[in-house]
């Protein structure tokens, strides 16, 4: 109870005292099972983010807005290796609370990177590309891990690429570049649909246009492999990250990607999504190209032993 009490006066110092009250009169009238309106419903999915957000040591949230939280996040425990957020809440519209817990918290990619490390202790890590990179939240993480890399995210989405843009502005000492488009196999336009698992943006998928498709779907750039690594100025890729709903099927299945990744990658995790492609089909992929790969939580990962 007490330290209830201690989240709803930090709410309230943070948001001021009219919306502290109407906080308050909102989660007496749930309790008293008067039927709430969906402002009602949102303002206390907000209040359980912010509860769960500022039980953990590392996190500091500094505003709270109608529509998200900024908050700070040591990715050391001494505190330095800072880096800020904005996140959008309720997690009822959007995914950044469950994406940022995935990265930050579950520390997904942390057990990728040890996986690596195993495998190449003496591996330098110089070129990252992130594809898929949501609101920034992985190729934020990677800097924290590798300060002097150069990382380049790519992200189709334009209300994802908003939050990204803003997220890297308040991290601007971070070595990160960006570019609006969605990776395919070739340079094109696409579509957006939101027909994926939770349907919300970090589901988003982009598929060619057809003549059954809603007029209102969002049209994207589409860019290759090939004039990404123009636009990112790289010659090769120490880290791909692969993370782009179901894009990765044409993607590993194409003869070019292959012959890119088996001249250009050293190390690839893959969030394979089975709805689409099967890890053991990504596995029988990337064998011939020369990778090493071991299934890590939700990815597929690869690593070169000879290069």
């Amino acid at each position: 109870m007490i330290n209830y009490i201690k989240s709803l006066i930090k709410y309230g110092s943070l948001a001021g005292v009219k919306e502290f009250l109407v906080l308050v009169f909102t989660i007496l009238a749930a309790r008293c099972g008067i039927t709430l309106n969906e402002k009602a419903q949102q303002l206390l999915t907000c209040w359980s983010s912010f509860q769960l957000l500022i039980r953990e040591e590392r996190i500091q949230v500094v505003a709270v807005g109608d529509h998200e939280f900024k908050l700070t996040y040591a990715a050391s425990p001494s505190g330095k290796n800072q880096i800020e957020l904005a996140l959008r809440v309720p997690v009822s519209i959007s995914s950044d609370l469950l994406v940022f817990n995935q990265i930050f918290l579950k520390m997904e990619y942390q057990h990728v990177l040890e996986w690596f490390s195993s495998v190449r202790p003496q591996g330098k890590i110089g070129n990252i590309v992130d594809l898929g990179g949501n609101i920034g939240c992985a190729a934020l993480y990677f800097s924290t891990q590798f300060p002097e890399a150069d990382i380049f995210s790519l992200e189709p989405e334009a209300g994802n690429y908003a939050r990204l843009r803003l997220n890297l502005e308040s991290n601007s000492g971070r070595k990160i570049k960006s570019y609006q488009a969605a990776i395919w196999t070739e340079s094109c336009k696409l579509q957006c649909v939101h027909d994926f698992r939770d349907k919300k943006e970090s589901s988003s998928r982009f598929v060619e246009p057809s003549e059954a498709m809603d007029a209102s779907a969002q049209p994207v750039d589409a860019i290759s492999i090939q004039t990404l690594m123009q636009i990112a100025g790289f010659e090769r890729i120490d880290l791909l990250k692969i993370d782009v709903e179901g894009a990765e099927a044409a993607l590993l299945r194409d003869a070019d990607f292959q012959d890119f990744i088996k001249e250009k990658v050293s190390r690839i995790a893959v969030e394979v999504h089975e709805e689409f492609i099967t890890i053991k089909e990504v596995t029988t992929i990337l064998h011939p190209l020369g990778f090493e790969t071991k299934p890590i939580d939700e990815f597929l990962c690869g690593i070169k032993t000879n290069l």
